[in-house]
């Protein structure tokens, strides 16, 4: 082989070599980004689960809020009706 044609394979090779090296750095540059998705798409995942369970239980408290509110209406009828027989009831 003569010697340009070695130099114009040793340039190939070499310009390929940097080429695989840059690859190489990028693929590790994005399969640590892929690994810091995969952490964070897994907090938001249980931040997801966290407030779907705080929305549950708040359902459920503004559920009794209401049903507890109807009761203290309730009670407040029987109340002021109670002193109103109470009103008209004369001991002498």
């Amino acid at each position: 082989m003569s010697k340009p044609d070695m130099e114009k394979l040793e340039a190939g090779v070499s310009t390929l070599l940097e080429a695989y090296r840059r690859l190489k750095e990028q693929n590790e540059s994005l399969a640590g980004q892929v690994e810091g998705l995969k952490r964070e798409s897994e907090s938001l995942l249980k931040e997801k689960e966290f407030v779907k369970e705080k929305l549950e239980r708040l359902a459920e408290l503004e559920s009794e809020t209401r049903k507890d509110q109807a009761d203290r209406e309730k009670i407040r009828e029987k109340v002021v009706q109670l002193l109103e027989k109470l009103d008209r009831f004369d001991l002498t």
